[in-house]
């Protein structure tokens, strides 16, 4: 996983725009997957047309940084939570199916607070 994540990078790196985007050096930082913890070292970048700090792999992955779930656990915890009877029956059941503890019941319940509904047509 964590070669495929740098691999990932590395295209990222070679097809950015160069002009918009300038690399400034590569970034360690942990995230939490089905694997356990893994630790990928991403390119760092300054957006010029922004004036902002960017890692792009993150953004490709929709993952929120340092410390944070990646897509397929934040999914899995808030259908357990949405489905099941509890924040902590969710949080039971991950730890279970994987074999160590993932994320905290009250995590859970701060990520399906940020997820805005859409209504039905």
């Amino acid at each position: 996983m964590k070669t495929l994540l740098e691999d990932m990078d590395k295209q990222i790196a070679e097809e950015r725009n160069k002009k918009r985007y300038r690399l400034l050096d590569k970034r360690t930082t942990t995230m939490i997957s089905l694997f356990g913890e893994i630790k990928v070292k991403r390119n760092y970048y300054r957006d010029r047309e922004k004036g902002e700090y960017v890692y792009l792999l993150d953004r490709s992955l929709e993952f929120e940084g340092t410390g944070s779930f990646s897509p397929l656990i934040e999914e899995a915890a808030l259908e357990l939570a949405i489905t099941g009877p509890s924040y902590r029956k969710a949080e039971h059941t991950l730890e279970t199916l994987l074999g160590y503890r993932v994320i905290s019941h009250e995590a859970i319940r701060q990520h399906l607070l940020q997820i805005e509904s859409i209504p039905k047509e």
